[in-house]
């Protein structure tokens, strides 16, 4: 059974503003990826030079194709070129989901 698939990467970058920019190109282009879900980005609020991505795929597999075709698109290469050190990278599967009480209206 495949699970769905959260990737987590956090990482420091060289100029905040050309980041971000080539932060969003990439998100444009990561979307036609197969089973890509949904990608949330983050910065920090203390550190102006922390980012972090959140990306939700359909499963692992998804996950590790995506990283590959990265590697070679060139649109993740102004974002790559932007990246001071990666902080953490890991695939996660999830083990349980709480959520907060509906609020009656």
């Amino acid at each position: 059974m495949t699970h769905p698939c959260l990737e987590l990467v956090v990482f420091k970058v060289k100029d905040k503003e050309k980041a971000r920019l080539a932060r969003r190109a990439a998100q444009d282009i990561a979307r036609t990826f197969e089973g890509f879900v949904a990608w949330t980005a983050y910065e920090a609020i203390e550190d102006q030079s922390a980012f972090a991505d959140v990306v939700f795929w359909k499963d692992l597999d998804c996950a590790k194709a995506a990283s590959e075709k990265i590697m070679s698109d060139p649109t993740f290469a102004a974002l790559l070129a932007e990246i001071d050190g990666i902080v953490s990278m890991a695939h996660y599967a999830p083990d349980r989901t709480v959520e907060a009480p509906a609020v009656a209206a």
